[in-house]
């Protein structure tokens, strides 16, 4: 079983020698940028990397990016040692981020019961609360959130002429990095570009979750216009270019909900609705609601009734994973082996608790950025980001109906909710009125104000509404 665990299961290693430089350039970056841009190196290097280019060390797999962590909080403890405390507010979503984790690792363990299952799970918190605290505790700051959009973006547009590139030769060049094939995949006579992902798919989705993302970049300061307009433009290409129907539904849907900002006093209107129409709809169709998931087929291509399957045996065989999750799901029906869909991936393997915090988690990054957001209704620039960070949050719930983020493309997860609980975590700032205060004691750089007749000091301050 032990090839089954992608974290100590084996193998050698392989790192190309282009990757190799990438990783030193990056590490000597982390440890000479000024603290503000620390993480870019990470994040660059994390997602530009084919995530199969890695070091075998003892039978343990260190991926690029868990080699580019060690580095980052190395870099991380300096600064702690510099500046003290590290100013980071923990909020809901840190906690039960961490309770995720936990559970999924404790769960994944008993259903194996192996010590490779161990490693594993090990590898999956390094990967996951290593990303998500390394970004919390760098990115502390509206402008930082501002400077990983643009770190994005430019990424994206990198990646928007690898995957072009790729439909016009066929070939990828991200091959020059080892791990993904020289020869692009075709499939029903179509080109599906990848990049230095391990699918198109993944690749896609990527670049469709983070559309909101840059859109907002320009929508939130009127400023920023090229970067932003090149980012959403390249997001576009790269989800077109996969030739993948999960990738342009989530870009439509990332957009619809950027759209809905007019709308946003009466959301609980349109869940409540949505909710009416999806019960209706499963109590008048011969089939079950989530049926229509296989009938979305934008490509000509399209594996959707592939994905209706897969959910359905898995609400119908809910005595079989709810306890601990399943080992093997290929007794499921045809191809069922093939689990695409994440939130079926989170009870096949962690059974309900697991499958019960990763929807918790969700839930909650909406509260938090629906509360916020109305906590600086009166500052129209910083409620626009927090909609923008909710819009990408709803972008990732749509993709994970029908991929895994298993590449580095988990990477833009655990960064986009390290985004959202630092953007939470800001505190409002209202609008500044002038509060006069009477007393006999002298405020700092305030004049003292001596009437003839007595001793009076006028002390304003700023006071949030």
């Amino acid at each position: 079983m032990g090839t089954e665990h992608y974290f100590g299961g084996g193998g050698q290693t392989d790192l190309h020698p282009a990757a190799l430089i990438i990783l030193i350039a990056a590490c000597i970056l982390i440890s000479v940028l000024p603290r503000r841009y620390a993480y870019v190196p990470v994040l660059l290097a994390a997602l530009l990397v084919p995530v199969q280019e890695g070091v075998i060390l003892g039978g343990l797999h260190f991926t690029l990016s868990r080699i580019l962590l060690f580095f980052g909080w190395l870099r991380l403890l300096a600064v702690r040692v510099r500046e003290g405390s590290s100013g980071m507010r923990w909020t809901s979503v840190d906690k039960i981020f961490i309770a995720y984790c936990l559970a999924n690792a404790v769960m994944f363990f008993l259903l194996w019961g192996e010590m490779d299952a161990l490693v594993n799970r090990f590898g999956f918190l390094l990967n996951a609360l290593g990303m998500y605290f390394f970004m919390r505790n760098f990115v502390r700051s509206e402008t930082d959130l501002d400077r990983v959009a643009k770190t994005l973006a430019w990424f994206m547009v990198m990646l928007a002429v690898f995957m072009v590139n790729e439909q016009i030769t066929g070939r990828n060049v991200c091959s020059v990095l080892g791990g993904v094939p020289e020869i692009t995949s075709v499939r029903d006579g179509k080109i599906r570009s990848q990049g230095p992902f391990a699918h198109a798919l993944t690749a896609g989705t990527v670049g469709a979750v983070l559309s909101p993302l840059f859109f907002g970049l320009w929508w939130q300061r009127r400023r920023s216009k090229a970067v932003a307009w090149a980012g959403a433009a390249a997001s576009g290409a790269v989800a077109a270019c996969s030739m993948s129907s999960t990738p342009v539904l989530v870009l439509v849907a990332g957009w619809f909900a950027l759209a809905m900002w007019p709308l946003r006093r009466h959301l609980r209107w349109f869940r409540w609705g949505t909710v009416v129409l999806l019960v209706g709809l499963h109590l008048v169709m011969k089939a079950p609601v989530w049926a229509l998931i296989g009938r979305i087929d934008l490509t000509g291509s399209s594996s959707s009734y592939h994905r209706f399957a897969l959910v359905d045996q898995f609400i119908r065989r809910f005595g079989e994973w709810w306890l601990v999750g399943t080992r093997y799901t290929y007794n499921w029906g045809w191809d069922m082996w093939d689990n695409i869909n994440t939130y079926v991936a989170q009870g096949t393997d962690g059974g309900l608790l697991t499958f019960v915090l990763f929807i918790a988690l969700i839930a909650v990054a909406f509260h938090r950025l629906g509360v916020a957001r109305k906590a600086k209704a009166s500052h129209p620039e910083h409620a626009r980001r927090l909609w923008v960070l909710g819009s990408m949050l709803f972008a990732h719930t749509v993709a994970f109906w029908g991929i895994g983020y298993f590449d580095q493309s988990s990477v833009v997860w655990y960064v986009g909710l390290a985004m959202i609980a630092t953007a939470v975590s800001l505190k409002p700032v209202g609008r500044q009125r002038a509060k006069v205060v009477i007393g006999s004691w002298e405020a700092p750089n305030v004049p003292q104000v001596q009437p003839a007749h007595s001793m009076i000091l006028a002390r304003t301050t700023a006071c949030p509404e």
